[in-house]
């Protein structure tokens, strides 16, 4: 009864905005039909869970014929899961269970010389210190741990600034923000964006000066040098390797004013691009890029919010109607092409990942065709995804991968990975509860963990 019931709402609701956008020309009603569910997907198999809901994803790489799952724990510690192709299974991998503080989710992989590298990175004592843990992989675990230390001076990266000028709280580390890096052969690089503070009269303290850039290491993480980039707010930081170039993306701060920046520099040596934006349309609230290098090609796609519609939340960040656009940039191109709309047809999208294999590349967002004002990433919304065969000049339409947020169920937070041929995926799913009443007036949020589905499909033809 209650079936027929909720599906007989549906279909008084759409009757309804139907009649609307007749009479009136409502701008919010949309067309029936929109992206469609692909079947080719395999079944999905819940193979890991979050921490809580939407939060505490795992982080997919490419390791030699399979793949490496990250997952980052709350306490500094990590487990790393193998996946092999072959046998079609995943595995845990042993890991020290001493080896707490690296910023795990930003290690770096170089599938021909089986190495990790994973960095951690704070200021103390007005220095700015890089701690790098560099170790083997094997089938079974992680082995043949160094470390190594680089300690960066604040000349270098605030200048002759002013005693009213702190590196860190004295006393206390300050965290650096750090970025996934790059391993390849003796070459080793970490993108990383510092703030420090400026404090001026009585309790008045303001961000800056800032510093973002590069350290790189020429001896396979052993010794390290610093080199700046750029000296505005930044964030996030993340680098691309294509054939002839060393390829940075980062945010630029502040808000309302959010965009993308780039830099690059010949893979062989020599100075840093001066920075430009890439878009000046970046997400607000909820931002997040994503980049993938392949052959001579860069390839970068964000949350984007150029045809907004931004609303106040009471309870919240603001609401933005986001969509995912594209842009690439081959070694022989003076500047990135022109920007795609991957998101045509939905009115939320989120969380975008990228892989590229050859000249096939795959997006993979969470999002939903249409929905309330107030709809959040947390809320109810589907996977949806877009390919490319040729290197990213052409794209497909978006299709789904889940069909469930009509059911009030939230999928998101995917992750990408396209290896010989297939797309491997990981996105989270699961229902929202209903806020737990602790004592009057005192109510605890959050779902628990959820479960973390693998599933996959060959790369369309």
């Amino acid at each position: 009864m209650a079936q027929v019931m909720k599906r007989s709402w549906r279909i008084s609701i759409g009757s309804w905005c139907a009649l609307l956008c007749v009479a009136g020309g409502v701008s919010a009603c949309r067309k029936p039909g929109g992206p469609q569910l692909d079947n080719s997907w395999t079944p999905p198999i819940a193979i890991f869970s979050s921490t809580s809901g939407l939060g505490g994803w795992i982080d997919l790489r490419k390791w030699e014929n399979g793949l490496l799952g990250i997952d980052p724990k709350n306490d500094g510690a990590v487990k790393l899961y193998l996946f092999q192709p072959i046998s079609d299974t995943w595995s845990e991998m042993h890991v020290p269970h001493s080896l707490r503080g690296p910023v795990w989710a930003y290690s770096s992989i170089d599938s021909q010389t089986k190495r990790l590298l994973v960095p951690q990175g704070f200021a103390e004592n007005e220095q700015l210190i890089l701690k790098v843990l560099v170790g083997t992989l094997t089938g079974s675990g992680l082995t043949n741990l160094t470390e190594a230390t680089h300690v960066t001076a604040r000349e270098a990266l605030i200048g002759d600034a002013g005693t009213n000028v702190k590196m860190n709280e004295p006393g206390r580390r300050h965290a650096l923000g750090l970025g996934s890096g790059i391993l390849n052969g003796p070459e080793a690089y970490i993108p990383f964006a510092f703030s420090a503070k400026t404090y001026s009269g009585v309790n008045n303290v303001s961000d800056g000066p800032f510093a973002s850039g590069v350290f790189r290491s020429k001896d396979s993480g052993k010794t390290w040098e610093t080199e700046k980039i750029v000296g505005f707010d930044s964030g996030a930081p993340s680098l691309v390797l294509t054939e002839n170039h060393l390829n940075c993306v980062g945010v630029q701060h502040p808000i309302p004013q959010h965009g993308l920046w780039f830099s690059r520099k010949p893979a062989s040596g020599g100075s840093w691009e001066k920075p430009r934006l890439l878009t000046k349309s970046f997400s607000n609230v909820y931002g997040r890029f994503a980049v993938a290098g392949e052959a001579d090609t860069a390839h970068v796609c964000w949350m984007d919010k150029r045809n907004n519609k931004w609303r106040f939340n009471i309870s919240g960040p603001p609401i933005e109607n986001n969509e995912i656009y594209y842009r690439r940039r081959k070694d022989s191109d003076t500047d990135w092409n022109m920007e795609v709309l991957l998101s045509k047809g939905l009115l939320y999208a989120y969380a975008p990942t990228i892989s590229a294999e050859g000249d096939n590349v795959v997006v993979v967002w969470a999002g939903i065709g249409n929905a309330d004002k107030n709809h959040t990433y947390l809320q109810p919304n589907d996977i949806f995804y877009v390919t490319s065969s040729d290197g990213g000049a052409t794209w497909s339409d978006p299709m789904k991968v889940t069909d469930s947020a009509k059911d009030g169920i939230v999928s998101g937070m995917p992750q990408v990975a396209l290896l010989n041929g297939t797309i491997h995926l990981l996105y989270t799913q699961g229902a929202n509860q209903a806020a737990q009443e602790l004592s009057p007036g005192l109510r605890k949020l959050g779902s628990g963990p959820w479960p973390i589905y693998y599933t996959r499909r060959e790369f369309p033809k």
